[in-house]
């Protein structure tokens, strides 16, 4: 069973042997390579993290600078910044592995040189850029979901090459051809994150409508061949949702609304649990028996009743710097590593065998300002 652990020597020797991967060790990261601007999300290929985002520059463990521009790679074992660096000309907002891929999606509109925009790709055992596989969205794409021999699309963009798709879209995972058949109807806003699963892809973001109705606005799932709505799935949000999560037999949100909440759902839609907090919920991970929330609040609230700046309006549980983390049923762990920031963090992703979980976000400190850690953070 997952446990989190007070820094102590005896409870550190006794649940070394009894706890099992993945287990959350300390309330401070280890010490790694940092970056100089936000790092807004993160992947892994084995031990090897991938970084997105607006930074510039990297700093090295040894305190030399490397340049870095929006992408970059870290070893989440050893905390040491790798030679994998394109040259890209904007913002990343989404990197993914799959199917022997990194891909990575943003603002950019040229990477070493090459003009491609938006969404791209680099082959996972040469580094390589893909220059062939060309989607060529028309704006800004924030999600990224390889499954198969399809790669789905998220974003604010209206077009899909030359194929009018707006919202979410789907191309061929070898030709990054758009699939006309998988013609989805969400209307309004922009869709931040994309998830495949239970034999759906489920949809977040702040959209008002799938299928023209508003039951489905904010959170919603659609059939992966048509894009036609899935009713099964009703999960009656109404605010910015920011990431969606499937885990088993459940779904799990980031909400950030008036405040925001990790949200637990069944496969149709039923709330199972929430834990809310008094500024946005901007990411959310699973990670063994526990689920990670991550945002740019301080505080844990008793509800998810929040004031018009997002306050707990009907108290608080507990303090909790920009990240927490919750059990199985939501009840609150004492976990707290008291990351500072404004924006405070964007992304939380485990590691594939539970041996370790990686934040990016805006944070520099953690502890309460005790360690500095800047924009990157592994936890064992």
């Amino acid at each position: 069973m997952r446990r989190l652990i007070t820094i102590s020597a005896l409870f550190a020797a006794l649940l070394f042997v009894q706890a099992p991967a993945g287990a959350i060790d300390s309330n401070l990261p280890q010490a790694t390579a940092s970056f100089n601007d936000q790092v807004v999300k993160v992947a892994y290929n084995g031990d090897t993290v991938y970084s997105g985002g607006l930074f510039t520059r990297a700093k090295q463990t040894d305190g030399s600078y490397a340049d870095r521009t929006y992408l970059a790679a870290v070893n989440s074992r050893t905390g040491a910044l790798l030679s994998f660096a394109p040259v890209l000309n904007g913002t990343v907002h989404e990197v993914k592995t799959g199917g022997g891929y990194l891909y990575v999606a943003g603002k950019f509109t040229e990477i070493d040189g090459v003009s491609i925009s938006r969404a791209a790709r680099f082959n996972l055992s040469t580094g390589k850029l893909d220059t062939a596989w060309r989607p060529n969205p028309s704006a800004t794409v924030y999600s990224i979901e390889p499954v198969g021999s399809t790669v789905y699309l998220g974003g604010t963009f209206s077009k899909v090459g030359s194929f009018a798709q707006p919202r979410l879209a789907a191309v061929d995972a070898s030709t990054g051809a758009p699939v006309t058949a998988f013609k989805p109807a969400i209307s309004e806003g922009g869709v931040r994150d994309v998830q495949a699963g239970h034999g759906r892809i489920y949809v977040a973001g702040v959209f008002s409508e799938i299928g023209g109705d508003k039951k489905y606005g904010k959170l919603g799932a659609v059939n992966p061949v048509t894009g036609a709505v899935d009713t099964g799935f009703s999960a009656k949000v109404y605010v910015l949702t920011r990431e969606v999560v499937v885990a088993g037999d459940r779904v799990y949100a980031a909400l950030d609304g008036r405040g925001g909440e990790i949200r637990a759902f069944t496969t149709t839609g039923e709330t199972l649990w929430y834990q809310a907090v008094d500024g946005g919920m901007q990411t959310v991970a699973v990670w063994g028996n526990t689920v990670i929330g991550g945002g740019h609040f301080d505080e844990a609230c008793n509800t998810n009743h929040a004031g018009p700046l997002g306050q707990c309006v009907d108290g608080v549980k507990a303090h909790r710097g920009k990240l927490l983390a919750v059990d199985m049923d939501g009840n609150l762990l004492p976990w707290n590593p008291g990351a500072n920031g404004v924006v405070g963090a964007w992304d939380a992703t485990v590691h594939p065998s539970g041996a370790n979980m990686t934040v990016g976000g805006s944070f520099t400190t953690f502890g309460g300002g005790a360690m500095e850690q800047k924009r990157i953070a592994v936890f064992n």
